[in-house]
C-alpha cells in the first residue's frame, strides 16, 4: 500500500487538515501501517500538486490559518485507479524473530524477558482493538455500515494479536 492510497482513502471518508488526518490516520490505518506527520504533510503538498486534491485555507481565531484538504474528482479517479491494483502480501519483518533465530547466544532468560515483553504489548493492542470492535458494534445500523470495510481489517488485528499471545504461550516453555 502506497502512503498515497491512505491519504486519498481518508479524504474520501471526509475533508480535514494535515494535523485531523494525522489524528483519523493514528487512530484507524496507523494500526497496520506507519507515517509520520512529516511524510503525511510532504503527500497532502504532493497530491495538491498533482491537481488530486483541492485545499481551502481557514481562517483561525486564536490560531494560525489553516488547509483543509478535500478529495476532488481527480483524486477519486485515482483512489479508484489505485484500488483496482492487486496488492502484493507481504512478509514479516519482526526484530524479535531474528533476535529468537540467533537466541542461542543470547540466553534463555534474556530471550524470556524480550518473549515476555512483547506478549504485554500484544495484550494491551488486543485489548484496545476489541475495546474498538465493542464499540462499533454498539452503534446506530446507518453507523456501524459506513465501518463495515474498517472493521473487516480490525478483526484481522484481533486474530493477528491472539495468534502472537498464543505464540508466546507456546514458545515460553520451550526458552
Amino acid at each position: 500500500m502506497s502512503l498515497k492510497l491512505a491519504v486519498l482513502g481518508l479524504l474520501d471518508v471526509e475533508p480535514g487538515s494535515g494535523y485531523a488526518l494525522l489524528q483519523r490516520f493514528r487512530t484507524s490505518l496507523g494500526f497496520f501501517w506507519q507515517t509520520t506527520h512529516q511524510q503525511l504533510y510532504k503527500e497532502l503538498h504532493g497530491l495538491h500538486e498533482e491537481g488530486l486534491v483541492d485545499c481551502e485555507t481557514v481562517s483561525q481565531e486564536t490560531r494560525p490559518d489553516k488547509k483543509v484538504y478535500s478529495l476532488n474528482a481527480r483524486g477519486a479517479a485515482e483512489l479508484d485507479a489505485l484500488l483496482t491494483k492487486a496488492a502484493t502480501p507481504t512478509k514479516i519483518r519482526d526484530p524479535l524473530l531474528v533476535k529468537i533465530f540467533c537466541g542461542r547466544r543470547l540466553g534463555s532468560d534474556a530471550l524470556r524477558a524480550e518473549v515476555e515483553s512483547h506478549r504485554r504489548k500484544h495484550e494491551q493492542t488486543l485489548a484496545l482493538y476489541r475495546m474498538l470492535h465493542e464499540q462499533i458494534g454498539k452503534r446506530p445500523a446507518a453507523v456501524r455500515q459506513r465501518y463495515h470495510h474498517p472493521e473487516l481489517t480490525l478483526r484481522l488485528g484481533i486474530r493477528f494479536e491472539e495468534a502472537w499471545l498464543a505464540w508466546c504461550e507456546e514458545i515460553g516453555a520451550e526458552l
